[in-house]
């Protein structure tokens, strides 16, 4: 009987902890609850110093000095120097031999290039060497500057690795050229190469070769109209200087005859005045060169619409194969305490003149015409901006009383309003309505006055 007795003694008090630890649990879900429901949810900033730039980006064309040199006549075409050269006026460039061999000839060509699988020659490993970091360059600065939406950065890659690679073909291809040259001569393929030339290609004037064209070569400034960039879908094409047969007609080289380009661009009217007493102007060139231009050009060409030509004369031969890019100019720089522009709020207040504003102890107020005698009204100042003073009425009163002035027998009827700009402040979970000066705002931010550093402005949510 005493077993029975403990064993249902036992049970009760394993019940009473079951509903203890219960009841414990929900009061701890009440309790958090309860915080969650009271938990400050308010979104703001911390106010930090900033800076915002004038600035605004427009696509331009690329104009240059330049022509596409075209063969005269068939033959076998040889080579001397790779893209990017800059070569004096009168320098060899290529010559078309006599392709007397016919298919012979163009077959040994064929059959010497697929022997070649080491060139053995440290003529130009320096050469490959740049071209490579080159190439790790453009990566690398492609992956600092890239964004979610940044499709620009990746077109500008792929171009810079495209002229990279290029220009890698026509170091090979040139170093190839020079051994099959050799072995053809050793196999009696062609001797006496002077005999065999049809034409030698010498520069007319000293310039920058290179083995790409995309149609538009001799172009002018005068030529480029505002329609050039919609109705514009070429790209450059690559050509292999290999030794290789050629029909006349055939594009050979395209020559750069002058270190100065140009950058046509079309503006509207606001964006024109940007440019208003300038001579020079600093941009940045497809979102990571910075470059300097001289201002040649910029006329009205019809209803807001602006013609602006910059000419450049720095790095001709890092953009020979653009025909077009992205600018983006600034101008003025704007420093201060900067915010959201959601941040800002514009709210109405009572308004009158500054000289009717009167101070009694720490209150301020105005002097009301009653009935029977003048009395002292305490209002709310929000702020007191040149000769205004923007205010609000304690609860229960209503506009349309008459104030007037302690320097003089003027007086008005109070009801005129106006508009602040400010920002509510977090303090303690309370909001706090400070009004600022805005100094200059642009792409979503403002500078503005009125507020401190690392004061918490609220974010009004739209």
């Amino acid at each position: 009987m005493a077993k029975k007795r403990t064993k249902r003694s036992g049970g009760r008090q394993s019940v009473f902890f079951t509903y203890l630890i219960v009841i414990m649990v929900v009061v701890y879900l009440a309790a958090q609850f309860v915080i969650f429901i009271n938990k400050d949810t308010t979104n703001y900033i911390i106010a930090r110093q900033g800076e915002i730039v004038d600035s605004f980006s427009a696509q331009g064309v690329i104009v240059r000095e330049e022509q596409l040199v075209k063969a005269t006549t068939s033959g076998i075409v040889q080579y001397y120097y790779p893209g990017g050269k800059e070569l004096q006026k009168g320098t060899l460039v290529c010559s078309l031999l006599d392709d007397y061999y016919g298919d012979i000839l163009q077959e040994k060509i064929d059959e010497i290039y697929n022997e070649i699988a080491d060139l053995g020659d440290t003529e130009y490993d320096e050469v490959f060497d740049s071209l490579d970091t080159n190439i790790a360059q453009s990566i690398a600065q492609y992956l600092r500057n890239k964004s979610v939406n940044g499709y620009s950065s990746l077109y500008i890659l792929e171009t810079n690795l495209k002229d990279a690679v290029s220009e890698r073909k026509d170091m090979y291809s040139l170093m190839s050229n020079t051994k099959i040259s050799s072995l053809l001569a050793e196999q009696g393929i062609y001797l006496g190469e002077q005999n065999t030339v049809k034409s030698n290609l010498f520069l007319s004037s000293a310039g920058v070769i290179d083995y790409s064209y995309d149609g538009y070569e001799g172009w002018t400034v005068d030529q480029i109209g505002a329609d050039f960039l919609k109705n514009y879908e070429a790209n450059y094409s690559y050509f292999e200087i290999n030794l290789q047969s050629v029909q006349a007609g055939t594009p050979l080289y395209r020559l750069v005859s002058s270190p100065v380009w140009n950058i046509v661009i079309f503006l509207t009217e606001e964006e024109a005045s940007f440019f208003s007493g300038m001579d020079t102007v600093s941009f940045i060139y497809n979102s990571s060169d910075k470059m300097t231009g001289r201002i040649t050009q910029l006329k009205q060409t019809g209803y807001d619409e602006y013609k602006l030509v910059l000419a450049v004369t720095e790095r001709i031969q890092d953009f020979m194969n653009d025909r077009t890019a992205n600018i983006v100019f600034s101008k003025n720089s704007h420093s201060g305490i900067k915010i959201a522009d959601s941040c800002l709020v514009h709210r109405e207040y009572y308004v009158a003149p500054k000289s009717y504003l009167m101070q009694s102890g720490a209150d301020y107020g105005f002097l009301v015409a009653g009935t029977d005698s003048v009395y002292f009204q305490k209002v709310d100042v929000a702020d007191v901006k040149e000769d205004t003073v923007y205010f609000s009425l304690p609860e229960g009163l209503s506009p349309g009383f008459t104030i007037q002035n302690a320097s003089s027998d003027q007086s008005l009827v109070t009801g005129q309003t106006g508009y602040l700009y400010g920002v509510y402040l977090i303090n303690g979970g309370y909001e706090q309505f400070e009004s600022v000066d805005i100094i200059y705002q642009a792409q979503g931010y403002s500078i503005v006055k009125g507020i401190n550093l690392y004061d918490r402005v609220k974010v009004n949510r739209e």
